[in-house]
């Protein structure tokens, strides 16, 4: 079965929920893929691979989760990954961007998040954005079909 996947970067601040007027910097980057075109079709869901720094947080920390492309559906795109902190403990970032054909090109760009600790109570908020003059490009021709892991390796699935 055939997929695809592309990559995507964003970057903004966040600030915790006990010091709320200190921002600090906060970006990801991903690959999302879709290694099955057919189960795409059913659930929308590529799985997501990459990198986030959080000041303070995390450092050029692995991060994995799902993106969901449910812009004709239900006009949102909903991110969850999870990772670890240089202090080793767990956290998730939770994000939707809500597309509006009023503001479509903010609605696509911006994304408000929210991080949780280990124990999954909140305790950052995130606005991040995809910056559409200097990413837009190389966004758009990191798109790929691609087949699977297995496939490349003569297996069915």
């Amino acid at each position: 079965m055939i997929g695809f996947s592309f990559r995507e970067t964003m970057r903004g601040r966040f600030f915790l929920l006990d010091a709320p007027l200190v921002e600090k910097k906060l970006s990801f980057s991903v690959v999302a893929q879709a290694k099955h075109l057919r189960r795409f079709a059913l659930d929308r869901t590529c799985e997501i691979v990459g990198h986030i720094t959080a000041e303070g947080i995390a450092t050029e920390q692995p991060l994995i989760g799902t993106l969901k492309l449910l812009l004709i559906t239900e006009r949102r795109l909903p991110y969850r990954f999870s990772f670890s902190g240089d202090d080793g403990k767990p956290y998730t970032f939770v994000g939707q961007k809500e597309f509006s054909p009023l503001a479509p090109i903010q609605t696509m760009s911006d994304l408000p998040a929210y991080l949780y600790d280990g124990a999954n109570v909140e305790i950052a908020r995130v606005k991040v954005h995809f910056d559409m003059r200097n990413d837009l490009g190389r966004f758009v021709r990191s798109f790929r079909p691609g087949l699977s892991f297995g496939e490349l390796l003569g297996r069915k699935g």
